[in-house]
């Protein structure tokens, strides 16, 4: 059985992010893996809005209300940034790993070895100032001896079509930040 490699033609950024993984003996039923959904579509919507660059002003609104309405958002930005802080004192994140990431799966280095086609039950850190893990599924699509392990690969399975566009798309804004990242050096 060959399963296809998540990384195979398609966006492909890398980043230090948590992650926890458990071996499941199948999907989630149906409507369960429904719900689980939906909770990831609205974490994914609160981490773009975290993710968000700088506060961007409307010229349409006026410069006075734009400039007050940034201002504000500073604010609640500070106070999420302190609300984060507290909350990574009462949850414990696991330690983040380099990993490689696509709109089709996610990869990493690790000590242990999985066998492909096993599916696991992930739960992927995406934001350090929002404490609460994206929870997905996925199958192992292939386990390599490496120096410091096994890199393992592991292509998504039971996302929602909103779902896959989010992540594909959150995989596209990092990709575009970091090359202008790289351009302005």
């Amino acid at each position: 059985m060959t399963l296809r490699d998540p990384f195979q033609d398609v966006l492909v950024i890398q980043d230090r992010l948590p992650i926890l993984h458990s071996t499941v003996e199948a999907l989630p039923p149906s409507e369960e893996l429904a719900r689980v959904n939906e909770a990831n579509e609205g974490l994914l919507r609160v981490y773009v809005s975290l993710d968000d660059a700088a506060p961007r002003v409307n010229e349409e609104l006026g410069s006075e209300i734009s400039h007050e309405l940034a201002r504000i958002e500073t604010k609640l930005n500070v106070i999420l940034e302190m609300l984060g802080s507290l909350l990574h004192t009462q949850v414990k994140s696991p330690d983040p790993v380099t990993m490689r990431i696509s709109a089709e799966g996610l990869g990493w280095v690790q000590g242990e070895r999985l066998e492909p086609g096993q599916i696991l039950r992930m739960q992927w850190h995406l934001c350090p100032q929002f404490p609460r893990p994206l929870e997905l599924y996925g199958e192992v699509a292939s386990c390599q001896a490496v120096a410091d392990g096994f890199e393992i690969s592991v292509g998504f399975r039971g996302l929602s079509p909103l779902l896959e566009d989010g992540i594909q798309k959150l995989v596209f804004r990092r990709h575009r930040r970091s090359v202008a990242q790289s351009r302005a050096r």
